[in-house]
């Protein structure tokens, strides 16, 4: 499982979450929601090309815990 911490003015300091084809967005009150959010940011079309930082579990989960 890899995860992902968005850098975009729109979605910075999202988590998301991959394995596979399966992506994940934490969404506070939530929890972890199917979301196809990364495909804009692995497009290299895409503006928000590029636009995130891979991070460690633990980066997610303190990051999860502040929000």
């Amino acid at each position: 499982m890899k995860f992902y911490k968005l850098n975009d003015n729109e979605n910075r300091g999202s988590v998301v979450r991959t394995e596979g084809r399966s992506q994940q967005r934490f969404i506070p009150g939530r929890g972890w929601v199917e979301s196809g959010v990364m495909i804009k940011y692995f497009n290299s079309d895409s503006p928000y090309y590029d636009a995130y930082s891979e991070i460690t579990e633990e980066e997610a989960n303190k990051l999860i815990s502040n929000m």
